[in-house]
C-alpha cells in the first residue's frame, strides 16, 4: 500500500442554532488498536461556523503512514458541542507532479434540512451535549465504471490556512482574493456534457477572503470517471471580480443519501494546479481546465461479483476464482486417477 504524503478532512457544519463550536475537533487515525495520527483540524477561517464548510490540509509524510487498514475518528476537544452535517477524509501518495488521490473515509447526511434542530450527531466532551467521539466509516474509490449518484465539491480561497498560496496569473490586491462573484464547473466527455454546477449563494463563506466552502450536487444521471475520457472538468467565472483558489476537488458517491461506500476522486488540485480568474484578462483567467485527478489502478469486475467500495469483495472475487481453478485442477486429477485403477484392473 502507498504511503501517505497529505491527509484532508472536509466538513460542512449544520445550519442550525449552536451547531458551531470554537472547539475544533480532533483527528485520530488508527490501525487495529494502534493510534498512528492524531492533531486538532485547523479549521480555516471559520470551518466549524454554523452552516460553515471547508477543509483542512495535513502534510503527514513525516509519519510514514500507508493508506492499508486505516480508521478515522473525529474527538471532540472541548465543551462547545459541535453538529456536522457532512464528513469526507483522503489522502495523497506519490511525488510531485505523479501524486495518487486515495479515498478514505466518508460520512454524508449526519443531519438533512427536515432533522429536528437538537436531532443529528453532535460532538462534546460533555457527554449531556454530544458523543466524544464520532466514527467516519471507510470508503473505496470503486472501479472506474462505478457511476456517481451525486457530487461533491469542496474549495478553498487564497489565504487559507494550511494551504499553498495561489499564485498563477496576473491579478490586484491580495486584499481582494475573494469574490462574489458565480463560478460554474462544468465537466464533459465524449462529446456531451453531464454536469454544469454555478456555485450557489449559501450561509458558508463560499469564495469570500480567506474562506472555505463544501457543496453537494444532486445528478440528473450518473456517470464515472470512464465517462471522462476524452473529456475533462472546467471552470468558468461570471464576472471581473477576480478569484484567488487555493485549493478545489470535486468527488463523486455512489448514494443518493446517506452512506457512501464509494468516493470517486474527479479533481483534487491545490494552489499548483489552478489559476487567478476573473473576466478581466488582466487580472485573471476567464475559464480554465482543471486537472484529472490520477489514482491508483482498479480491478474493474463487474458490480454484480463483488461490491466496488470494497477491498474485501476484490480479494474474494480472487479468492473465489482460484478456489474454481484448485477444484478443477483437483477434479481432473481424480478423474485421471480413476482411469488408471480401471486400466489397471483390466490388465489382472
Amino acid at each position: 500500500m502507498p504511503i501517505l504524503a497529505e491527509l484532508y478532512v472536509a466538513t460542512r457544519t449544520r445550519n442550525v442554532e449552536d451547531a458551531d463550536t470554537d472547539d475544533a475537533p480532533l483527528l485520530v487515525v488508527k490501525r487495529g488498536a494502534n493510534t498512528v495520527f492524531t492533531q486538532k483540524l485547523l479549521g480555516g477561517n471559520s470551518q466549524f461556523s454554523r452552516a460553515a464548510g471547508g477543509v483542512t490540509r495535513f502534510d503527514i509524510r513525516d509519519a510514514n503512514i500507508n493508506s492499508a487498514n486505516l480508521t478515522f475518528e473525529l474527538h471532540a476537544s472541548g465543551d462547545d458541542a459541535w453538529s456536522p452535517e457532512h464528513v469526507i477524509v483522503w489522502g495523497i501518495s506519490g511525488r510531485v507532479g505523479d501524486e495518487r488521490v486515495i479515498p478514505l473515509a466518508a460520512f454524508l447526511d449526519l443531519a438533512t434540512p427536515v432533522t429536528p434542530a437538537d436531532g443529528g450527531r453532535w460532538l462534546s466532551t460533555d457527554t449531556s451535549e454530544g458523543d466524544r467521539t464520532l466514527s467516519i466509516p471507510s470508503v473505496g474509490r470503486g472501479s472506474n465504471s462505478t457511476r456517481a449518484r451525486r457530487v461533491i465539491v469542496v474549495c478553498a480561497t487564497d489565504p487559507y490556512g494550511g494551504m499553498f498560496n495561489g499564485s498563477q496569473g496576473p491579478g490586484g490586491s491580495l486584499e481582494d482574493t475573494g469574490s462574489a462573484n458565480f463560478v460554474t464547473l462544468q465537466g464533459g466527455g465524449a462529446g456531451r456534457l453531464f454536469l454544469s454546477y454555478t456555485l450557489p449563494s449559501t450561509p458558508q463563506a463560499d469564495l469570500g477572503h480567506g474562506s472555505g466552502a463544501f457543496y453537494i450536487v444532486d445528478l440528473a444521471a450518473p456517470f464515472g470517471r470512464v465517462d471522462l475520457q476524452g473529456g475533462a472538468f472546467t471552470l468558468t467565472i461570471a464576472a471581473d471580480d477576480w478569484w484567488v483558489p487555493d485549493y478545489f476537488a470535486v468527488f463523486g458517491v455512489d448514494t443518493v443519501i446517506g452512506g457512501p461506500k464509494v468516493l470517486i476522486p474527479f479533481v483534487a488540485a491545490s494552489a499548483f494546479e489552478l489559476k487567478r480568474m476573473s473576466s478581466d484578462p488582466s487580472e485573471g483567467v476567464h475559464s480554465f481546465v482543471l486537472p484529472t485527478a490520477k489514482v491508483l489502478p482498479a480491478f474493474d469486475l463487474p458490480d454484480e461479483v463483488f461490491d466496488p467500495g470494497s477491498v474485501g469483495g476484490v480479494i474474494a472475487a480472487r479468492g473465489g476464482a482460484r478456489r474454481k481453478k484448485g477444484a478443477l485442477r483437483a477434479s481432473k486429477a481424480t478423474k485421471a486417477k480413476v482411469k488408471r485403477k480401471v486400466k489397471a484392473r483390466r490388465r489382472r
